[in-house]
């Protein structure tokens, strides 16, 4: 078996990404994307089983560069302040394109399922980064109930239904995160 280049993975999703753009989702499959990619269609497959399977790369794709670009975007010291501009940045993130692309990670079973956890261990693990780097943080809140990781669980589903529940404010949710953390 050939070793796969991580080169020509990329440039599949890129392919994919500009398909998708100019035609939509549904304009994406593996002949085409071999077509785009000039290459042949077995060479798609050692990369991606499926039509299924590149769209996972898109989605994963997408929320890497989102969660990079993010880490750039959040300027205060405070935890609290840190989660509404996370709130702010990704609900501008969230055009219809990833919207279909969350969809499609959630309506695929398992494996979508898992992919989606990867993503949110990812920003699980930055915000409880971002707990140990707040200095204004009283030094009593955390006990064997409440540890930074419990909390950031609580954030990040707390997060995540704000980001679904578009229109809902975040203001309450700030607020009782700065009671219990200030």
């Amino acid at each position: 078996m050939r070793k796969k280049d991580c080169n020509l993975r990329s440039k599949l999703i890129d392919c994919a990404n500009q398909i998708e753009r100019k035609e939509g989702m549904d304009a994406i499959n593996i002949r085409r994307l071999a077509a785009e990619a000039n290459i042949s269609v077995g060479t798609v497959y050692n990369y991606f089983e499926s039509k299924q399977e590149v769209l996972f790369a898109l989605t994963e794709d997408f929320w890497t560069t989102a969660l990079r670009d993010m880490s750039g975007e959040l300027t205060s010291e405070r935890f609290s302040e840190q989660i509404q501009q996370i709130i702010t940045y990704l609900r501008g993130k969230m055009t219809e394109r990833a919207e279909i692309l969350m969809k499609n990670l959630r309506d695929d079973g398992v494996g979508g399922r898992a992919r989606m956890a990867a993503t949110q261990r990812v920003l699980h693990q930055a915000m409880v980064e971002r707990l140990k780097q707040d200095h204004f943080i009283r030094p009593d809140v955390w006990d064997d109930t409440l540890t930074m990781e419990s909390f950031a669980d609580f954030v990040l589903s707390q997060v995540v239904m704000l980001l679904q529940q578009r229109h809902k404010s975040a203001d309450t949710f700030i607020t009782i995160i700065e009671r219990i953390l200030y």
